[in-house]
Formats: C-alpha cells, structure tokens, sequence
C-alpha cells in the first residue's frame, strides 16, 4: 500500500525502495490535482486496487505520465488500473516499450491547466552498463506552489540513505547536491543542448524540488540546481 505525504496544497509524493547497480537509491512518484480536480501522476510507483481508493479520495486520474525513457517499469499497471486516463510518454520510449500504449508524445513545452507547466530537457544522456543512453526527460514546474519536479537530470543523496549509496553518491558527485552524477556529465556529450534545456528550466521560478531519487530539497532549490550545473558544464550560469 502506498503511503501518500502531501507537500503541499494539490501535490502530494510516494516513495519506494529501489537498488540501482546494487545500490539502495529509492524512487518517487508524484501526484499533482490541477484545478479542476483531475489528477496526474508522474512515474507512477506499483498501484493496487487499495492505493485506488486513496487517489480517488483526492480526485480523478486523468493524466498518466512516464517523463522518460527510463521511469516505465509500472506504467502498464498504472495503465490497466485507469484506462479512461490520458497517457504520455517521453520521447523515444514507445520504441523501447511496444507493449505500452500512449496517447502523447513530450516532445514540446506544455502545460496542464496553466497549473503544472513540462518542458523537455534535451542532450541529456548517462552512461550504463550497455552504453551511453539518451534520457529524452520531461521535467515538470507546478507554479502555485514554486515546485520543481525533476526525475533522472538531478539527484540528491543525504543521510537518511545506506551508508552504501552515501559513498556511492560521494564518488559520483551527487552527495548532499542536487546536481547529475558524473555519469551523466561524461555521457551528456552536446553540453550546447543541455545548457539551453537549464537556461530554460532555471527561468522558471521555483524554490522547493522533487528530485525522482533522492531526498526532496524544501528552500533554495533552484540555487542549488543552479550550482550543480555549473559543476557539469564548467561554465557560468
């Protein structure tokens, strides 16, 4: 069953327990209601019948988002749970999942109800254990509430994670900072792109930040996405 916290009015987060190359990093969905009482959920988490109850309590599922090409493993379920709900996905994905169905692309700026604004953060890539690979990210700025909500282009690790993923996440550049690993700054090789996608994000106006692993940053988000940037591309913002 899904523990839904609110962070603020109309927004709410769930987390669950993931290892990624062996390493507890953890993972967040987040669950927005727009003004007209429709709900979208962002890399929705494993949904039972019971966690159906809670999120109809808050609204109606309208909107089903997988933001990129990597946060889809339970998009399906999330799928066949409210088959009456809008499905988008990131660019690239339905090639790499044919068995999932979506009825939008996020391939362009665009917004929900002038509430909850997405912008697609382009020339961003990682590399994994089989090679480079594109991320195609959607992040998401829900405006009342200066909020940013980001999944796979930041991390930030503290003390409340395995002494493990603390030394992991110290190696890698993403410990007690929301910024990219290493991975990502090796991996990202057209840094002209991806410093357009962050002019772009930081000239939206938001302090508090959902990063999809990592601890949630209440204040001075946006200083720290800032710095965390200027690490990776080694130039001024």
């Amino acid at each position: 069953m899904l523990f839904l916290d609110e962070v603020v009015a109309n927004l709410w987060t769930a987390t669950q327990s993931l290892r990624f190359l062996g390493f507890e990093v953890g993972c967040r969905m987040t669950v927005v209601r727009l003004p007209s009482q429709a709900l979208v959920l962002i890399s929705p988490l494993p949904l039972k019948n019971g966690d159906r109850l809670r999120l109809d309590a808050l609204g109606t599922v309208s909107h089903i988002i997988a933001p990129n090409r990597f946060h889809h493993l339970h998009f399906g379920a999330a799928q066949a749970l409210y088959p009456q709900a809008q499905t988008w996905g990131a660019l690239g994905l339905l090639e790499k999942r044919p068995d999932l169905e979506f009825d939008h692309t996020l391939d362009q700026p665009g917004q929900f109800e002038e509430t909850l604004h997405y912008l697609p953060f382009r020339g961003f890539s990682s590399i994994l254990p089989t090679g480079i690979q594109t991320v195609n990210e959607t992040v998401f700025w829900h405006q009342p509430s200066g909020t940013m909500i980001l999944t796979d282009i930041a991390y930030n690790f503290d003390d409340t994670f395995p002494f493990s993923t603390r030394l992991a996440a110290q190696v890698l550049g993403t410990y007690q900072s929301l910024r990219p690993s290493w991975l990502e700054k090796w991996g990202s090789r057209d840094k002209t792109v991806v410093e357009k996608s962050i002019r772009q994000v930081l000239a939206w106006d938001f302090d508090r930040v959902l990063p999809g692993h990592g601890s949630i940053i209440e204040t001075g988000g946006k200083a720290q996405l800032k710095a965390g940037y200027e690490w990776l591309l080694g130039r001024s913002l």
